[in-house]
């Protein structure tokens, strides 16, 4: 799943803002005081006149726009579980073959992609072909051996492929996406047909295969589900009545982040620095640029929110149902792709990874982190550097991407065993995991079970709240970094994406490397 879709606020007036927001001149000393009052009240007529403004060229031609990409996708969906549930109804009381439902799944993916493409869905469909005859090499080997094989050429095959149209920037953010979805599912195919073990799972036919890839609920925007997921999904579907609830809300929901990642966080970006005398005040590295990036951070999560939340609304509506982990459903929105809920106010920044994307957290414990571990003999750190480095190729070339995701492993890493650490010299549940509950603590200084009467209990809840405070630093300094697309040069609208860490005196990697160094100290 790629967070790039509509993350530029396309109808916002540049040529408007320059003048009104950043002025250029200072107010004389002896008339401070009455300017201050008149400024105060120009200031606020510029802020009532940018919402307006912002409201009328902004959110309500995205939300224009994006039903027209939106009403294409779900049609697909419901279509999809209308024909699975009259195949279905009619084969209730004879055989029931699974052949036409996937020929069903496959022909609306295809059509939710062709109206999401248009031609350049020829290359997705010779990709896919590549993929299933890649997919053959696990009868060759032993183990998991060939299931390696896959991985590795298809990750390969996806940056051969970006290196062909890197000069076609359009094409770039949307077919990476769609390509890293579907080398998810045919390497996590491979590694299910090779599990040692594994209760009859045969190789797919092509049928099968093109019903698995295309489903129209995960081919265009993910998420990943597994094989047998896909299986299990075709015959047992939820109650329409629920599931067209679940789409209902998850569009709303999608609406609204759309809007705050267009439009509402740009403008705050921009209405915050009102309150300078300087606009270039900003570029000091002080609270006003700390400020800053989180709105930018802002609009960076939300976009990631608006693919999560229309997921989970094709999801619903075809009634496709995902892996089952803990804690990753709810009743009105369904099966969760992210949970914006614990990342906004994150426990750790660990916590924070998992609820990012749930399918994709899961694909990655499942086939990277757990064979990682076991082949580096238990070596916790090994294993999760390598999951991030996995993680990192299957977003494609994207530099901005691996310094963001490896800075996160080591700032997520670092503040794990230092917590830990920590909880065990005081004994006190301020780890890095979130507290399991009352009768499952395993501290004694535990606010669910000593109850807020005791000053542990406030020291406690004091540590863990610093704690989520940084994250969300952590989370603004790593985020912004991801609004711009310009990677090396200036431009009169853009800086390079190295810019907001320099400003900020690369205060998270200092803190970051400061926590592993301070591990190592006390430990």
């Amino acid at each position: 799943m790629d967070y790039q879709y509509y993350d530029e606020p396309d109808y916002i007036d540049e040529d408007g803002y320059s003048e009104d927001i950043y002025p250029d001149h200072e107010p004389p000393d002896r008339y401070s005081h009455s300017y201050s009052h008149n400024h105060n009240g120009y200031a606020d007529d510029r802020i009532m006149y940018r919402l307006a403004d912002s409201y009328a060229n902004c959110i309500l031609p995205s939300l224009a726009q994006v039903l027209s990409y939106l009403l294409p996708l779900l049609m697909g969906c419901l279509l999809c579980r209308l024909l699975t549930a009259l195949y279905a109804g009619r084969q209730r009381l004879g055989t029931f073959s699974l052949s036409p439902l996937h020929l069903i799944n496959a022909a609306c993916g295809l059509g939710v992609l062709y109206a999401t493409l248009g031609e350049r869905i020829v290359r997705l469909l010779l990709l896919s072909g590549i993929s299933y005859v890649l997919l053959q090499l696990v009868r060759l080997g032993r183990g998991h051996r060939g299931a390696v094989v896959i991985a590795v050429l298809s990750i390969g095959s996806q940056f051969v492929y970006e290196l062909a149209i890197w000069q076609q920037r359009e094409d770039w953010p949307q077919l990476r996406g769609l390509q890293m979805v579907t080398n998810m599912k045919v390497i996590s195919l491979a590694f299910d047909l090779t599990t040692t073990g594994a209760p009859g799972l045969p190789m797919p036919s092509i049928v099968a295969y093109l019903g698995y890839i295309y489903n129209p609920a995960s081919c265009v925007l993910g998420p990943w589900l597994s094989y047998t997921r896909y299986l299990g999904s075709l015959s047992n579907k939820p109650h329409w009545r629920r599931g067209l609830l679940q789409m209902l809300c998850n569009v709303l929901l999608c609406l609204l982040s759309l809007a705050v990642s267009n439009c509402v966080a740009p403008a705050l970006g921009e209405l915050h620095l009102l309150h300078e005398d300087d606009g270039r005040a900003s570029r000091s590295g002080g609270i006003s640029h700390w400020l800053l990036m989180y709105t930018g951070a802002v609009s960076v999560r939300t976009s990631h929110y608006f693919v999560s939340f229309l997921s989970q609304a094709m999801l619903a509506a075809a009634g496709q149902q995902l892996d089952s982990t803990q804690h990753s459903s709810s009743k009105l929105l369904g099966d969760l792709v992210a949970r914006p809920w614990h990342i906004e106010w994150p426990h750790s920044l660990s916590a924070l990874v998992r609820c990012w994307n749930v399918p994709m957290h899961e694909w990655l414990k499942r086939y990277v982190y757990a064979a990682s571990k076991q082949r580096s003999r238990h070596n916790t750190i090994v294993a999760v550097f390598c999951t991030y480095i996995v993680s990192s190729l299957l977003h494609g070339m994207d530099l901005r991407i691996y310094l963001v995701l490896l800075s996160l492993a080591t700032f997520a890493e670092g503040e794990t065993m230092l917590r830990r650490h920590l909880a065990t010299l005081s004994n006190a549940c301020v780890a890095a995991n979130p507290c399991p509950g009352a009768e499952r603590c395993r501290y004694t200084h535990c606010p669910r079970r000593r109850g807020w009467r005791c000053c542990s209990s406030w020291l406690v809840a004091l540590t863990n709240v610093a704690f989520t405070l940084l994250a969300i630093c952590h989370l603004a300094y790593l985020g912004v970094v991801l609004l711009n697309e310009t990677l090396t040069t200036e431009t009169e609208y853009e800086t390079p994406f190295m810019f907001h860490w320099a400003a900020a005196g690369y205060l998270s990697h200092y803190i970051g490397i400061g926590m592993f160094m301070l591990y190592l100290f006390i430990s």
